[in-house]
């Protein structure tokens, strides 16, 4: 996976990404958002060197998306209580 030092997507999410190759062959991602126009969010996600830059964008993308449709998204993890669920290796903070 090769990424660009400072990638800038402008869509309605405002994407910036970094990435950093770890000493496993993983890379560290590192993004910065805004949601609803005002709600300044960053997280990190750990990809396989193999993965392509199109699902990692579409992996956060998702997750705000989950975010910004979530009254209460200090909850959502509670929402799929009782699901299986694949561990996404992916945070975010405000």
């Amino acid at each position: 996976m090769q990424i660009a030092k400072d990638l800038i997507l402008d869509d309605y999410y405002k994407l910036r990404i970094t990435s950093k190759k770890l000493s496993s062959g993983r890379y560290q991602v590192k993004f910065f958002a805004t949601i609803r126009q005002s709600k300044q969010l960053y997280g990190y996600v750990l990809v396989e060197a193999d993965e392509t830059l199109r699902s990692v964008i579409h992996r956060i993308r998702k997750r705000l998306n989950e975010l910004d449709r979530s009254i209460e998204s200090r909850h959502l993890h509670l929402f799929s209580v009782g699901q299986e669920s694949q561990p996404t290796n992916l945070m975010i903070f405000e």
